[in-house]
């Protein structure tokens, strides 16, 4: 059985009939996602961008930009942050 937290940072969280300001944060979550996770898996390169070491730190912290987003999404930032964490930790072996 899946776990329905890692669904919500796998999955689209925006349907495409949905209002337009809804996929618009669905995106910047998105985004923000996959910027923590390259920074999780080329956390061994020298030259990481500073862009994805805060989205990594925001998204495991539960910080202002996670808290944010998920205001909007009407999704709990703290369930954002567990499944992250879940998920790299997984993605680690």
């Amino acid at each position: 059985m899946a776990d329905p937290d890692l669904e919500l940072i796998e999955l689209p969280i925006a349907h495409p009939e949905e209002m337009p300001e809804r996929r618009l944060w669905a995106a910047v979550m998105r985004q923000l996602l996959d910027d923590g996770k390259t920074y999780w898996l080329q956390k061994g390169q020298r030259m990481l961008q500073t862009e994805y070491e805060a989205a990594f730190d925001d998204l495991v912290r539960c910080g202002p930009m996670t808290r944010h987003v998920c205001k909007w999404l009407d999704v709990p930032p703290w369930r954002i942050s567990e499944a992250f964490i879940r998920k790299c930790e997984a993605e680690n072996g």
